[in-house]
């Protein structure tokens, strides 16, 4: 097995082998049956000649046409990982919450999305659709549409923040008000998150934050430029790595069933957590 990574991004020429994993044996230089495990984890895009777009092809056999192009993804780290198993919390038709933990991203990469929440819902329940993202180093509660409706709903809720998302964070210092405001601008644009204490420790505070706006790492951004950075964080502030990893969960959402029109309120069971 290969221990090194294997990128390329190419058009069929003339005398190229038609079928993938041919195609894939003679450019990449891996086994066959190594191929067929990027294929199965997502790690193979192919553009046919008579399609616009590029998508993840996880079919061996699949006929190529002149002029295809084809990008290979591997990377020995990331298809040997141990994936974390994400869990289902609810039990909807249209849509439901599962728990994400540390380490399993919520979406794949080029290399692929086996270690993905998204793919292991999608192996689930047949098809998925992402609706909110969570960090990868982050846990807890993610939500998923079912159907093509459900998505396009729960898009339009999270769009326009009509949910309520609450997270359990443990800072560095203690934090002295009960309960404050961070209203910050990241990336020049707004950016609103509220807390309150739960417990002071002697070296760190834990609180119980909920952000009003979506901007990138909004909370590990913000903790950090009031000196305060979240505890483990890989990324962000200075004296606040640690063994167990970041001390960030998203504990608690609240909206409007638009299937009930009744309110949900969801917070992570403590043996989920």
């Amino acid at each position: 097995m290969s221990d090194k990574q294997v990128v390329f991004k190419k058009s069929l020429r003339v005398g190229d082998p038609l079928v993938l994993i041919d195609y894939l044996e003679k450019y990449s230089g891996l086994s066959k049956s190594l191929i067929k495990k990027v294929l199965n984890n997502g790690g193979v895009h192919v553009r046919l000649f008579n399609s616009s777009k590029l998508a993840r092809s996880r079919r061996a056999t699949l006929d190529l046409n002149p002029e295809s192009l084809v990008e290979f993804y591997y990377d020995p780290k990331i298809t040997n990982a141990e994936i974390p198993i994400g869990v289902e919390l609810t039990k909807f038709r249209e849509w439901g919450l599962w728990y994400k933990p540390a380490n399993l991203m919520a979406q794949g990469n080029e290399f692929g999305d086996h270690c993905s929440i998204e793919r292991q819902v999608q192996k689930a329940k047949n098809k998925a659709w992402l609706i909110h993202r969570l960090d990868r180093e982050a846990n807890g509660i993610m939500l998923f549409a079912y159907t093509q409706n459900a998505a396009r709903i729960f898009s339009e809720i999270f769009q326009n923040r009509r949910v309520q998302k609450f997270y359990k964070v443990e800072v560095i210092g203690v934090v002295k008000n009960d309960i404050g405001e961070i209203d910050k601008q990241l990336d020049k644009k707004e950016a609103r998150t509220t807390f309150k204490v739960i417990e002071r420790t002697e070296f760190t505070t834990k609180l119980l934050v909920e952000i009003h706006t979506g901007r990138l790492h909004q909370i590990r951004r913000h903790f950090e430029m009031i000196g305060h950075p979240v505890l483990g964080d890989p990324k962000y502030g200075v004296g606040n790595k640690n063994t167990d990893g970041l001390q960030l969960q998203a504990f608690q959402l609240k909206f409007i069933d638009p299937f009930t029109q009744k309110e949900f309120n969801f917070t992570l069971p403590s043996n989920i957590s």
